[in-house]
């Protein structure tokens, strides 16, 4: 059972039989007490996620999972596993069951917080030392592990080591343009499955993916593996009706407060003419069964201006100005501002992994049927065996982490995760600070601007923008840069209704409309170009042609150019030589036969001396033939001169 003494629940150690596969060969304390190789019913499939599929491929990794508590139905837990792979020659205490030439194994730790990297980096430490040993019936190791974890590892811990491993600014680096449409995506509760092996860059990209969200990390992922399956004999624990009944949907008490604190702010305002309507969701006779409490939700709220007031009586100092020559001051007084709101006041975090809508870093085989109950609205699942990649029924959008693609069959989809010109400039905004170069070696990727905390702000500093513009009526312009397609689909979800139930009265310090909104420059026509010839398929595939077409254009003008050249060198030989050698004349001369051909004779043929006459038939003129202080002489105009073409 569970101890509730420290943070670390269990240490365990995990190997591979040649006979029956993954089972669990020692656990502090025991998982089973009297049954050292058991798992309990609800964590019979433990080991295939401490020993991934694909592991004995790499020397050693580490792999992050979450399990259901054994306890309490709505709480998760969280593993951290780091296996090794070593030459059965290192093992001095070898066993009968060893008939491999390698030795696969993996010590893992299961927490109640989840401090992935914090946890990763000892654990990293402690797997070494317990293979360096060559005997792994020395177990001392492990249990000094366990009481030491819970002696260091404090609940403050989950605030400050939280992001420990998850670099923002390589996920920004690696996505680019395309890190925006993965947050985006995530908001829309459907089926991911992420794939890549090794496994522990899998886990990290969809938990950094994760960290973009305010507070998810830290309270977020409660829930993120609890639910009750429809098929009995699941590998999931089973709890009674009663521990189930409790859910986080809004009650119509809660429904009705919210009404009456939304009113009191339109109330204590000066009233303006511009005022909105409150938002009404009609939903179907169908839908309202799903649909979150008795009464539908509305807020009613006023468009902040210069002289509006906010709950605290101040005045609401967020102006934008709309002009592309001031965006980039207006964008950094506004973030500035938005980022000292508080989270917790404008309802964060989301509820995205809640009843039904699971987050499972990786996955491995045995749990494949858990994905198809009636049960799970939707999940982000990771995976490292390729079957998970092949049943295409499985998933919404595969996310092919080594191939940099993102993949998706349905048409409304890719509409409503189209990034608009304001979030293509959001988007480059962040590129461009993290792609930046840094001269400091020491300092790269720890400073302000283009840091993990720096990056985690732009994306909270969105979603703010985006939570404040989604209140707005339908056809308002600051949603239309948001996508409207998106946005509507949005406030069906399961999280937004839940975050719209709240009382968030933070949510009405933020100006509406995208913080990037401007007009539209040449800049963002470009932006748009390599957006798409980079996103699309048929951007893709015309990259691809003009990478090929270029190839075959620069073999075959070596072969052609070659020719060519060669061609030319003959043919300026060729012409050279009838410019200046004397031979094609004598070769023409001797062409005509004395009684065959009469050549008119010119009437300065006469001045011209009998010895360069006779020289003449010879092709060279003697200079000697010329007598000083004689007359002049002219050459006739049908003899070749130098630089003459010579025509018969």
């Amino acid at each position: 059972m569970e101890m509730k003494e420290g943070p670390i629940l269990y240490v365990i150690v995990v190997g591979f039989h040649h006979k029956k596969g993954c089972q669990v060969e020692f656990s502090f304390p025991p998982l089973v007490p009297g049954s050292p190789n058991e798992c309990p019913p609800g964590w019979k499939y433990l080991p295939t996620l401490a020993l991934p599929d694909g592991s004995h491929n790499f020397d050693d990794d580490t792999v992050f999972f979450h399990l259901p508590s054994l306890n309490n139905p709505r709480h998760t837990v969280y593993g951290i596993s780091c296996f090794r792979q070593i030459p059965i020659e290192k093992i001095k205490n070898r066993t009968s069951d060893m008939t491999r030439g390698t030795i696969q194994k993996s010590v893992c730790v299961l927490s109640k917080i989840p401090l992935y990297g914090q946890i990763q980096v000892k654990m990293s430490l402690i797997t070494h030392a317990y293979f360096d040993e060559g005997d792994f019936s020395k177990v001392s190791i492990l249990e000094d592990t366990y009481h030491h974890l819970n002696s260091v590892i404090t609940q403050n811990d989950c605030h400050q080591q939280i992001f420990v491993g998850l670099s923002a600014r390589e996920f920004v680096l690696q996505w680019r343009h395309k890190a925006l449409l993965l947050f985006k995506l995530l908001l829309l509760e459907r089926r991911l499955i992420f794939y890549k092996s090794p496994v522990h860059p899998l886990c990290s990209a969809i938990l950094t993916l994760a960290s973009l969200f305010p507070e998810m990390i830290e309270k977020g992922l409660d829930q993120s593996a609890c639910i009750r399956l429809s098929r009995p004999m699941s590998p999931m624990p089973e709890f009674s009706d009663d521990d189930l009944s409790q859910n986080s949907s809004p009650t119509k008490t809660q429904i009705e407060n919210i009404d009456n604190t939304n009113q009191n702010v339109v109330d204590n305002s000066e009233p303006k003419k511009n005022e909105m309507k409150i938002i009404e969701h009609q939903e179907s006779p169908e839908q309202k069964s799903h649909s979150i409490g008795d009464a539908e939700v509305g807020i009613e709220i006023t468009e902040a201006g210069q002289d509006e007031t906010n709950l605290n009586g101040k005045n609401n100092s967020l102006q934008r100005d709309v002009s592309s020559d001031t965006i980039a001051d207006s964008v950094h007084n506004n973030m500035a501002y938005l980022a000292h709101l508080s989270t917790t006041s404008c309802g964060f975090p989301l509820n995205i992994f809640t009843k039904g809508f699971m987050c499972l870093p990786y996955l491995s085989l045995p749990y494949l049927d858990l994905l198809t109950d009636v049960n799970v609205r939707g999940y982000v699942v990771g995976a490292t065996n390729i079957l998970f990649k092949q049943k295409s029924q499985l998933y919404d959008v595969l996310v092919d982490i080594d191939a940099g693609r993102i993949e998706c069959q349905d048409l409304e989809l890719r509409k409503q995760l189209h990034l608009t010109t304001e979030d293509l400039r959001f988007a480059d905004y962040i590129v461009k600070h993290v792609s930046e170069e840094r001269h400091d070696v020491f300092l790269d990727g720890v400073g302000w601007e283009g840091g993990d905390e720096w990056i985690r702000t732009q994306f909270r500093i969105y979603l703010l923008c985006l939570l404040r513009t989604s209140l707005l009526q339908d056809g308002s312009k600051e949603i239309e840069h948001f996508n409207v397609n998106f946005v509507s689909v949005w406030r069906d979800t399961h999280n937004y209704k839940i975050w719209l139930s709240g009382i968030n009265p933070g949510i009405l310090d933020v100006h509406p409309g995208h913080p990037f909104a401007g007009q539209l420059s040449v800049a963002d026509m470009k932006l748009r170009l390599s957006h798409t010839m980079q996103s699309s398929d048929s951007g893709r595939k015309l990259n691809q042609a003009m990478v090929s077409t270029g190839r075959a254009v620069a073999t075959t003008s070596k072969a052609v150019g070659g020719a060519f050249s060669q061609a030319k060198g003959v043919f300026s030989n060729w012409w050279s030589n009838l410019l200046v050698s004397p031979e094609p004349v004598q070769k023409a001369l001797e062409a005509f036969p004395d009684n065959g051909m009469q050549i008119e004779e010119s009437p300065n043929e006469q001045n011209i001396p009998k010895s360069i006459n006779k020289n003449l038939s010879n092709g060279n003129i003697d200079k000697s033939s010329f007598k000083e202080g004689g007359p002049e002489c002219s050459l006739p105009n049908n003899i070749h001169q130098p630089g003459e073409v010579h025509t018969v």
